[in-house]
């Protein structure tokens, strides 16, 4: 193979390799660049807990769907998305659809989600981290109060203060909501005085607190002691309790900004606001007519009744909005993990591209290494051969140097075809008559008298070159390599002239069937 040709498709080869690790790694660094692109791309992408998270109450599939995407494309890890599904399986609104979802049996989703959430409890990264270690003890809390466990409920719930308390401040008050949690376990236990004298501490603390966090804890403790009240039929003691929850709401939906604390549990979104009023507004006014209702006072009952159906008129067309958005971010989803999936397909494919590429330069360029060397002492033997044909016949010259005159008298008498060819190689050698590109039997017919046939007869049986043109192409190639090492300056086109060769494709293929390489390679072994 051509040294030129291997030089240059080893040069290409090496550019493709680089513009294909280049492209693996996406064209920017592999360190503080690259670790910002994931970053840019994870905030660009709806493949997030808090996408999740923002919809697993109402959407608990479509959450799972983003979590299982989350993971697929690197935003998350499996702990952090153990976490999300046990949240989701435990904690979703949307409880029969979960059970399908899970094939199992009614309220398999919160056995599910207590399954998980105690192995979270022995994963080391969980342990490590306070705030990890919180979101774990909440949803065990919640499962095993919705299992009807309450001395579960109890134990976890107390576990949860612990850790909230080792937070700081900033925990305090989901410390103060879980404090409610437990004054409620503790009157479903029978210690009814006990567990109504902590919710009525925790109500004591948050009445006065106008924060969104504070405000969510306030209705969850005045929700849990309606619900003590009314189990003993105690519902005029709920109404001030339920009004107080609307009259909140009613200062939160005109005042937003005055709530806004940043914590967790705030909605991020307007829509998100406005259905968390709606919600817990429904609740408070179902709490209101259930009272009236125990109470007798049909005026009022049905006063709040049609507050009610107000109420689900509204939810009824939030349903279906929130059905239509559930699509959209479905078929978002889904092309997303599609694009996810391209991507992980098309970085196998350039690795594999990258391999064969590196694979195939490495064996060029041995290959090249190898005809480099092959050439080299190819060109080396080419020029000791020249050298000594050159100084033997010098060597032949001197011994046998006959007389031009008397030489000429008896050429066609006295002489042997060996002795004629022998006298006629040097008569072309020394006269350097091969230089001439229009050299040929004639030109020695005219200078010698000898005729055709004594001519051909001396070389055919006199002389190793069996006709004269292999002596002239052998002297004119000899020529050419002393003017390539001696002259390298010179263009091919200028030594094959200067050597006597008509044209440049004789004087390539000549020397290539004479020496077994090209002229361009044995200049090559030169440089």
């Amino acid at each position: 193979m051509h040294l030129g040709y291997m030089k240059k498709l080893l040069h290409i080869l090496i550019f493709a390799l680089v513009a294909v690790m280049a492209a693996c790694t996406g064209g920017g660094g592999v360190s503080d660049n690259g670790e910002r692109n994931r970053d840019a791309q994870s905030a660009d992408t709806i493949h997030t807990i808090r996408a999740a998270m923002s919809i697993y109450g109402y959407q608990p599939e479509q959450a799972l769907q983003i979590i299982d995407s989350a993971l697929i494309v690197g935003n998350i890890d499996e702990v952090q998305a153990e976490q999300c599904r046990a949240r989701i399986y435990g904690m979703t609104l949307m409880h029969e659809q979960m059970d399908s979802l899970l094939g199992g049996p009614t309220d398999i989703r919160l056995d599910s989600a207590q399954a998980i959430a105690m192995r979270l409890l022995t994963n080391n990264t969980i342990k490590a981290s306070l705030t990890r270690l919180r979101d774990v003890y909440e949803i065990l809390a919640y499962t095993e109060r919705m299992q009807n466990d309450t001395m579960g409920w109890l134990y976890r719930s107390r576990q949860l203060v612990d850790v909230c308390r080792q937070i700081g401040p900033e925990a305090e008050t989901d410390a103060l909501r879980t404090e409610a949690e437990i004054g409620a376990a503790l009157y479903a236990m029978g210690h009814e005085e006990e567990g109504m004298a902590k919710v009525d501490s925790v109500l004591a603390i948050l009445s006065d607190k106008g924060r969104f966090n504070e405000l969510d804890a306030f209705i969850v403790a005045s929700r849990r002691k309606i619900v003590m009240l009314g189990s003993h039929n105690r519902y005029a003691e709920t109404l001030p309790l339920a009004r107080r929850i609307i009259e909140r709401l009613d200062d939160y939906e005109a005042n937003p900004e005055k709530y806004h604390d940043g914590s967790h549990r705030e909605p991020k979104t307007d829509q998100r606001r406005i259905d968390y009023i709606r919600f817990y507004r429904s609740q408070a006014q179902n709490f209101i007519a259930a009272a009236y209702a125990s109470l007798g006072e049909q005026g009022n009952m049905l006063s709040a009744f049609r507050q009610i159906e107000d109420v689900v008129r509204e939810a009824t067309a939030r349903e279906h909005i929130a059905r239509y958005n559930a699509l959209q971010q479905q078929m978002e989803a889904e092309r997303q993990r599609d694009a996810a999936q391209r991507a992980k397909e098309s970085r196998r494919v350039i690795g594999l591209v990258s391999l064969l590429i590196f694979l195939l330069t490495i064996y060029v360029f041995w290959q090249w290494r190898k005809t480099n060397k092959q050439n080299r002492i190819l060109a080396q033997q080419i020029r000791d051969a020249v050298e000594y044909k050159e100084k033997y016949r010098e060597l032949s010259t001197q011994n046998s140097q006959l007389q031009n005159n008397s030489k000429l008298y008896t050429l066609n008498s006295t002489l042997s075809d060996a002795e004629l060819s022998a006298y006629l190689s040097d008569l072309i050698e020394t006269e350097k008559l091969y230089l001439n590109p229009l050299f040929e039997r004639q030109t020695l017919i005219d200078l010698t008298g000898l005729s055709k046939e004594r001519i051909g007869a001396a070389f055919s049986h006199g002389s190793e070159y069996k006709r004269i043109t292999t002596l002239v192409c052998e002297l004119r190639l000899i020529h050419a390599v002393r003017l390539m090492d001696e002259h390298p300056e010179m263009s091919l086109e200028q030594v094959c002239l200067a050597s006597g060769f008509s044209n440049t494709v004789s004087f390539r293929r000549s020397f290539k069937t004479r020496y077994g390489i090209s002229p361009s390679e044995f200049r090559e072994t030169k440089e």
